[in-house]
């Protein structure tokens, strides 16, 4: 990933976080990357420490599996620019796995609606944070939220208000294939790790009428999306099984999330 981006983000003059356990004497690979040894592996922790200590006025998020395009950095910089308006803009997400029945499945169940084109924005639900960028006043003072308040609490609020646009141009590519049992297990991790973090905010109340939501509601939400993303192409067989499991994983970890929390999957998810 940093060999496709570090050409681009040279050209910009952007500068590039690598948050996580680097192991012992990390050199940083150029003079534009910035190091910060976390040594955790929850993924709700090290997203929201790299947001706070990035440094633009423009923070585009990235994952170690998704491999922006050349014309990435400008691409997000001229997004903003052109929308100003915007706290955050969407970009697309590409299948980069799409050779194997779990490249195909995980990506559909997950990321299909993303895909270029992708005039306006998807309205079924907020996008996944490896497409998104953000202007730096939407997370002023992010250090000092709970856990998860980007995930949980910012995005979701912004896109039920209609302030997130979405921006074709903004491409990167997917790269998460690791079999079909792996991407049902990340599936629970991933339901688990959202909606076990956004729990806080919910009372007694609320968190059984949104446990009894998410049982049955993420795995129908989610088989829709991969039927949408086909227009009408028919899915084989044993695609639409496994897409089915991983829509039903989703569902469980996000009712056990809701229930009683993130457990250990925030460490687990991918």
């Amino acid at each position: 990933m940093l060999e496709a981006l570090l050409p681009a983000a040279g050209a910009v003059g952007a500068e590039v976080l690598v948050v996580g356990e680097l192991g012992p004497d990390p050199t940083p690979p150029a003079d534009l990357v910035r190091l910060i040894e976390l040594p955790v592996a929850d993924i709700f922790v090290l997203r929201q420490r790299a947001l706070a200590e990035a440094r633009g006025e423009v923070v585009a998020i990235g994952e170690d599996h998704a491999v922006p395009r050349a014309d990435w950095c400008e691409a997000v910089i001229r997004a903003h620019a052109e929308h100003p308006e915007a706290p955050v803009v969407v970009g697309c997400l590409v299948n980069a796995t799409d050779k194997t029945l779990a490249g195909r499945a995980n990506f559909h169940a997950f990321a299909s609606s993303w895909q270029p084109p992708m005039p306006v924005l998807p309205s079924r639900r907020p996008p996944p944070s490896s497409a998104l960028s953000v202007k730096r006043a939407a997370i002023a003072g992010i250090e000092s939220e709970p856990l998860g308040w980007f995930e949980a609490d910012l995005i979701p609020a912004l896109f039920a208000a209609g302030k997130l646009v979405a921006d074709e141009r903004v491409v990167v590519d997917h790269y998460q294939d690791h079999g079909s049992l792996w991407s049902v297990r990340n599936a629970y991790d991933s339901a688990r790790s959202s909606y076990g973090y956004g729990r806080a905010k919910l009372d007694r109340a609320d968190r059984g009428r949104v446990a009894r939501w998410t049982i049955g509601g993420i795995p129908r939400a989610l088989r829709a999306e991969a039927r949408e993303a086909l227009q009408g192409t028919p899915m084989p067989a044993p695609e639409r099984v496994l897409i089915a499991l991983i829509a039903t994983a989703a569902g469980l970890g996000g009712t056990l999330g809701t229930l009683r929390g993130p457990g250990r999957s925030a460490g687990r998810v991918a």
